[in-house]
């Protein structure tokens, strides 16, 4: 067993205490006392201690509580630089085949009418000259939905329920962050549904230009099944149900 499987979690002591005893104790009870119920007793330990390793395994290297501060930290700190330049745009989630191997937003810099189109795959660097205008520049940046789209084993594909199963996966298996998600596409909109979110929407100005952290990786995940630009055009959310409505462009 590695080093890090044991590591230092009650359920996983706890399970090697109860290994080990319970062997013990069914040696004795077979060769040297020969008792049908010290047997029994030896058995049920043996199955309890494997039922709480397996336990120990489940917990989460990192504690929630840590993952929380990690992801308010970065959030404020692209919200300072957003808030500081006075960005008001709508973020464009871009796929990975445009942004140099993985999916991130698109700041732009100045709000137009027309939301840009992005032909060509943009260098990794914080500041982008995104077309061939004067005012086609912007940040991209790196969100909540670009960590968490790496969880995925594989990529999603572009059907509703292939979304739909994709994002099962990671805000319920993987993040445990809703109990569940639906998905529905008319033309180039998509909405998405998930059932009783854990994670607080607080209104800021990130959330207006990138939306929140649940919106983000839908919309990261939205990006790359389509391999087409994504914008968030609502967002709503209550303690029972998160609705997002993403638009697909091009």
């Amino acid at each position: 067993m590695r080093t890090e499987s044991l590591n230092k979690n009650a359920y996983t002591w706890a399970g090697l205490g109860l290994l080990v005893t319970g062997i013990l104790v069914l040696l004795s009870a077979c060769f040297v006392f020969r008792l049908t119920w010290l047997t029994a007793l030896g058995v049920t330990m043996l199955i309890l201690s494997l039922i709480l390793l397996a336990l120990g395994r489940t917990i989460p290297k990192l504690p929630p509580e840590a993952g929380s501060l990690f992801l308010e930290t970065g959030i404020d700190n692209i919200a300072t630089i957003v808030e500081e330049l006075g960005i008001t745009a709508k973020a464009i989630y871009l796929p990975s085949s445009l942004t140099s191997g993985r999916p991130q937003a698109l700041l732009p810099l100045h709000s137009n009418s027309a939301t840009p189109a992005i032909t060509r795959v943009l260098p990794r660097r914080l500041i982008v000259r995104y077309g061939a205008n004067p005012d086609d520049i912007g940040l991209l940046v790196t969100t909540t939905g670009t960590t968490a789209i790496g969880m995925l084993e594989t990529k999603p594909g572009p059907t509703p329920a292939e979304l739909e199963s994709a994002l099962t996966s990671l805000l319920v298996g993987t993040l445990g962050v809703a109990d569940g998600a639906t998905v529905s596409h008319h033309n180039n909109h998509i909405r998405v549904e998930i059932r009783n979110p854990r994670i607080e929407n607080k209104p800021s100005w990130y959330h207006q230009c990138l939306g929140s952290p649940l919106a983000s990786a839908v919309a990261s995940v939205a990006a790359e099944a389509w391999d087409k630009q994504v914008t968030i055009k609502q967002e709503e959310q209550d303690s029972k149900k998160c609705s997002i409505e993403l638009e697909v462009l091009g």
